[in-house]
């Protein structure tokens, strides 16, 4: 698959899922908005970052989607884009490098001591392939149980959490799963991963389909057309308005939690509005 098209993939993946996509990577920021990703450069041409978002916290979150073993030299170009981006906007920006590669790089050039501000954060794809719970889903889906944003994200990127070698047979078993989903009704609000999931459905496994799995995941559709349809529907800002919601519950337990840890359990009953059997255990709407 050509580098362009999985780019496009993980980009209009991102937008779709939103904050969901964020979370994915276990990066504590609230998105806000989409940023513009077009970078003016000193010399006066023009670059183009993969994504960027805005976040609550005042941080810009760029992301950037690698296919290819990551070397030295891509490392310096996203941290250009890095300087540009500070520059151009005056705000802080954090680089995220999503590796779908399966290979992981040796290069290393940044001082452990560094912060994520100063070094890019590099996350393989693979690391997050979970058998367990993958079988956990695929059992929900054979007992036509309801999924979440959260099991469809995770199914929607399932395939590049395999090496290239098992990539297709993967996409072919998520194709099954979604013929179910989409059968049973086993997801409510389809408006957030229809577009994906119809492209990923599509694909059927023969030797002439394989040659078209490129338009099949891209829709056959340039980014900037998907990017306004999605932007046009309404889907994202109510994506973000939920994952606002829960950002600042999310945001509100985790300060009763340090409340606890040095005042008592008590104290944080009375100061926050959780329960004392959420905040002993420490668990969200227990």
């Amino acid at each position: 698959m050509q580098h362009q098209n999985i780019d496009k993939f993980f980009k209009v993946s991102a937008i779709l899922f939103g904050q969901v996509f964020v979370d994915f990577f276990g990066l504590n920021y609230n998105v806000i908005r989409l940023y513009r990703n077009e970078l003016n450069t000193f010399k006066g041409s023009d670059l183009f970052t993969d994504l960027v978002f805005e976040t609550r916290e005042g941080i810009l979150l760029n992301f950037e989607f690698q296919d290819k073993k990551l070397k030295k030299e891509h490392l310096k170009k996203y941290m250009d884009y890095k300087v540009h981006l500070q520059c151009q906007s005056g705000k802080p920006v954090v680089t995220v490098i999503i590796c779908t590669y399966h290979i992981k790089s040796d290069v290393y050039i940044y001082d452990e001591t560094e912060t994520s501000l100063l070094k890019p954060i590099i996350h393989y794809l693979t690391e997050n392939y979970d058998e367990v719970k993958y079988l956990t889903i695929k059992n929900k889906i054979n007992n036509e149980l309801k999924l979440s944003l959260r099991e469809i994200q995770f199914l929607v990127l399932l395939p590049f959490m395999t090496s290239k070698k098992f990539r297709l047979n993967k996409i072919r078993d998520v194709c099954n799963l979604i013929e179910k989903i989409k059968d049973k009704k086993l997801f409510d609000d389809e408006k957030y991963y229809l577009p994906l999931i119809s492209a990923i459905h599509q694909y059927v496994s023969d030797e002439t389909e394989q040659k078209n799995l490129i338009k099949v995941l891209t829709m056959n559709m340039p980014a900037d057309e998907i990017y306004e349809k999605v932007m046009n529907s309404g889907i994202y800002e109510q994506g973000l308005e939920q994952g606002l919601e829960q950002g600042i519950e999310q945001g509100e337990f985790n300060m009763a939690l340090k409340i606890k840890r040095f005042w008592g359990i008590d104290e944080a009953v009375r100061l926050s509005n959780f329960s004392k059997k959420e905040l002993e255990e420490e668990i969200l709407g227990k």
